[in-house]
C-alpha cells in the first residue's frame, strides 16, 4: 500500500493542493454571494425579464 502510494499519489501532491485550493474558493463566494469572472456593467439574468419579441413564439 506504501508503495502504491509512493507510486501513483505522492507526485500528483500539488494537483491535488491546486484543486482543494479551488473548491475552497468556490465555497467561500458561494457562501458570500461574489460573482466569479464577472464585470461590473453585467446585467443579472432573470426569467421574468423583459421581452425583446424576438425568438420562435413571436413569430406570425
Amino acid at each position: 500500500m506504501k508503495e502504491l502510494f509512493l507510486k501513483y499519489v505522492l507526485p500528483m501532491k500539488w494537483y491535488f493542493v491546486y484543486v482543494a485550493a479551488l473548491l475552497a474558493w468556490l465555497a467561500y463566494a458561494n457562501l458570500t454571494g461574489d460573482r466569479i469572472l464577472s464585470f461590473n456593467n453585467q446585467e443579472q439574468w432573470s426569467s421574468g425579464g423583459r421581452s425583446h419579441g424576438s425568438g420562435i413564439m413571436h413569430h406570425k
